[in-house]
């Protein structure tokens, strides 16, 4: 066990100096809030950072072996009563996406009662697309399977799964290259769940929301950094997204387009869409139990 650390990992102070674990989640479409941010350890108090896809850092939240992470939205709302959030930090978009996918060899329409392999990153996305599926009055048969298109949808119907959910970089590259999968060399259709929740509901979706337990506020040093880094990040999406894209294999005037979709704020329309989620995805969901730092 560290000095000034839990056995847990929770952030505490050793003299008044904060000790704290940062969640980083590895997509591009998080670089820009974190561009030049790095952990520090000094007289005041020190970060350290957790890189992980968001079911990682969701659980490890949760279990208090970190202090602040990027938490998927609809773990935000089944955990309300015991997270708050910051009240200015989202991944949100109007719209389409472009990395929450859902590639697929039988029509939406009638994709009720087919078998869908669905990614273990993310279960934002997965109650996503049971949502939208109710909406048009179908059920599908989810089936976790690691982040592979090929292996997800190799088979096609011959293997049982008619769509494959992907997220983040998976799903961005998948979507950009239009890659041929399949013993047949097919290229599946593409539905943007983004654009999907927009066409349902006119409003934005929030992904995701940066949260910490209640019982454990982040600091106001680490907050601060935080909207430093975004300023500097969402200034500068060229160099952001140049690094990215060729870590993707992707052109980098794509990623740049990509990362100014996104919405950073959490402005009153992105909370909108955050709230509506909560009433269609949990029965018991009341709107003032959403809890926000103020900071």
């Amino acid at each position: 066990m560290r000095r000034g650390q839990t056995s847990s990992g929770r952030a505490v102070s050793t003299g008044g100096v904060r000790h704290e674990r940062l969640g980083i989640v590895s997509y591009t479409n998080v670089a820009p809030l974190h561009f030049g941010l790095a952990p520090w350890r000094d007289e005041a108090g020190s970060v350290e950072f957790v890189r992980g896809v968001p079911t990682f850092l969701n659980r490890a939240l949760m279990s208090g072996d970190i202090d602040l992470t990027l938490i998927s939205s609809i773990e935000f709302l089944r955990h309300r009563h015991e997270l708050m959030a910051l009240p200015d930090f989202s991944i949100s978009t109007l719209g389409p996406v472009y990395s929450v996918m859902l590639f697929h060899w039988t029509p939406w329409e009638e994709l009720g009662g087919r078998r869908v392999a669905v990614t273990t990153d993310s279960e934002t996305s997965v109650e996503l697309l049971r949502l939208l599926l109710a909406a048009d009055g179908m059920e599908a048969e989810f089936v976790p399977q690691p982040s592979d298109l090929s292996a997800m949808l190799g088979e096609g119907s011959a293997d049982g799964n008619e769509g494959a959910l992907l997220i983040g970089d998976a799903a961005l590259r998948e979507a950009v290259l239009r890659r041929a999968v399949g013993p047949a060399g097919q290229r599946p259709l593409v539905t943007d769940l983004g654009a999907a929740w927009y066409r349902l509901t006119r409003l934005p979706f929030t992904f995701a929301v940066w949260a910490a337990r209640a019982d454990n506020p982040p600091s106001e040093r680490l907050v601060a950094a935080f909207r430093a880094a975004r300023g500097a990040g969402l200034g500068r999406l060229a160099e952001v997204a140049a690094p990215e894209a060729e870590r993707l294999g992707l052109e980098a005037n794509v990623v740049q387009r990509y990362l100014a979709n996104f919405h950073y704020y959490l402005e009153p329309p992105d909370r909108d869409g955050l709230l509506e989620f909560g009433r269609r995805s949990l029965p018991d969901f009341e709107q003032d139990e959403l809890r926000f730092w103020p900071c």
